[in-house]
């Protein structure tokens, strides 16, 4: 591409005629750079923060909290998605399908959101629009995950139409074009790196890849299984350098070293019974839900450091950082 003067493309810049000029224009020039500069840490400021958002999901619900503009407490919502009031869903799916939000990811480009309930409603979402684009259902789903290609994995769990691991295609249809049973389905987690997906079962770890022909066609391939420490695998989490998952179970979380594949005890977090979501951030904050009535809580929490952060009312299920 050519450059001509301070123009691009061709196009030449008119020049000033003499001193005066000059320096009005010097000067013009040098405000242009400081904006510039102003508009590039503001960016910076609000990619930082964007790192520093949290999804929430319970009820009906889907919640996009800001982190650093909370007080105290008190969430500061950027975004929140009612499913009992979009119109785009059909009615069952209103008042039926989404009843327990039990899951909340969001795309690895940040342009949409997945979400999944134990009623069986499974939807994806344009953000920030928070406009439906497509839905589903699958027996007690209770995790979702984004596929390369635009695919999508839903775990589901105990239920005539559940305990299995689903692949979808949005695009295509909102039956599954692949699937493979896995009992008491509880979480999926796609590791780009290796190109496998991980499914988290009732005792079982599982690794799956994921293949698509030029036909479409989509095969789902168990390629190894594992038995996990505990009972009844609940969460799975993958972290940001992608050599461990974290694994959550009744008696309390648990690593897996995805090169020795051996599972080992959360190092930094306390023994906890009934997890129900986990997650850390590059900075090394856990971000995490544990029940305070039956399975749900009206509160979400981080260690490294401290905080909690209180939404009465909504029985919270899961906690996602928007970004690791």
């Amino acid at each position: 591409m050519s450059c001509e003067g301070l123009g691009f493309g061709g196009a030449q810049a008119s020049r000033p005629a003499n001193t005066s000029q000059l320096k009005s224009f010097t000067h013009m020039k040098f405000l242009q750079g400081v904006l510039g500069a102003v508009a590039l840490v503001l960016a910076g400021d609000l990619a930082v923060q964007a790192q520093k958002d949290f999804l929430v999901c319970g009820d009906s619900k889907l919640l996009v909290v800001d982190y650093l503009s909370s007080k105290d407490s008190i969430p500061a919502i950027r975004r929140e998605w009612d499913a009992s009031r979009d119109a785009d869903l059909p009615e069952i799916f209103r008042t039926r399908k989404f009843r327990s939000m039990d899951d909340c990811k969001v795309s690895p480009d940040g342009k949409q959101l997945l979400v999944s309930s134990s009623s069986g409603g499974v939807a994806l979402l344009h953000y920030p629009e928070m406009k439906v684009v497509f839905f589903t259902e699958v027996g007690n789903a209770h995790s979702i995950e984004f596929l390369p290609g635009g695919l999508i994995a839903v775990a589901g769990s105990t239920h005539p139409q559940g305990n299995k691991v689903a692949i979808f295609n949005p695009a295509v249809s909102d039956q599954p074009l692949a699937q493979d049973s896995l009992y008491s389905g509880h979480g999926v987690v796609w590791h780009a790196k290796k190109k496998l997906l991980y499914a988290l079962g009732l005792d079982v770890l599982r690794a799956y890849t994921v293949e698509s022909d030029a036909r479409g066609i989509v095969r789902l391939t168990k390629t190894k299984e594992w038995k996990i420490e505990g009972q009844s695998g609940h969460d799975l989490f993958l972290t940001a350098d992608g050599k461990q998952l974290y694994i959550t179970e009744h008696t309390g979380v648990w690593t897996f070293d995805l090169k020795k594949e051996k599972f080992g005890k959360m190092p930094d977090f306390p023994d906890k019974p009934d997890i129900k979501s986990i997650g850390r951030n590059r900075e090394g904050q856990i971000l995490y839900t544990q029940p305070e009535e039956s399975w749900w809580t009206f509160s979400v929490k981080t260690l490294h450091p401290e905080r909690k952060f209180v939404i009465p009312g909504l029985k919270i299920y899961k906690a996602r950082w928007v970004k690791l």
